[in-house]
């Protein structure tokens, strides 16, 4: 059930690394826990209320940094033009659309699991709001630790990574991109999320 569930945070099976390059803005007035616990919590309320698909993508968008996951995921700023060219703004729109999709798919489990907010740790720009995730498998208790990782992004807070039991999204998402990068190029890469993207949205529409 772990291995299910980092699956439901991962999602995609691609990663990125924690190690952002990107200047921080303005220390947000609100803090970081309050604002993460502020906006999953409206993205449960909208789910749970079947509030239109756009109302809910809105609400996920003003949480999750796609452009800093998808900048990261090829190597940083100075690398990313030069290994996306010349579908970078593709590339991009995939990926948000993935991770979108997937914050998306693991809240409509959250009727399933207990999330405890646990406290948060300044490193460097990043604030790290530390979760517990709870469940019962087979009858007994099992505890898992998600930590997301955000940085202040015009004077707002936004998640940049995702960290399960240890396992950063970030990270391994940067690992599987430089493998098929390596490969099949950039064509390959975005033919492999566009294929991604279809499973999901059948899986997504089945009854």
């Amino acid at each position: 059930m772990r291995r299910h569930l980092r699956s439901t945070f991962a999602g995609l099976c691609l990663l990125i690394t924690a190690g952002f390059a990107f200047e921080a803005g303005a220390a947000p007035s609100v803090s970081a826990t309050e604002t993460f616990r502020s906006q999953h919590a409206k993205v449960g309320e909208l789910t749970r209320a079947r509030a239109k698909t756009e109302k809910i993508e809105a609400a996920v968008d003003s949480l999750l940094d796609y452009h800093a996951l998808a900048v990261e995921s090829l190597g940083g700023a100075k690398r990313f033009p030069d290994r996306c060219a010349p579908q970078c703004d593709q590339l991009e729109q995939l990926l948000a659309r993935l991770i979108r999709e997937n914050y998306m798919r693991r809240v409509r489990t959250d009727k399933d699991h207990k999330v405890t907010f646990v406290g948060e740790e300044t490193r460097g720009s990043s604030v790290r709001v530390k979760t517990n995730v709870s469940y019962e498998k087979d009858g007994r208790p099992v505890v898992v630790e998600v930590v997301y990782v955000m940085h202040a992004v015009d004077d707002q807070w936004l998640v940049r990574d995702i960290i399960t039991d240890g396992v950063s999204l970030a990270r391994n998402y940067k690992y599987e991109f430089n493998q098929l990068l390596k490969k099949e190029g950039i064509d390959g890469l975005v033919a492999r999320l566009e294929s991604k993207l279809s499973e999901q949205t059948m899986v997504a529409k089945a009854p």
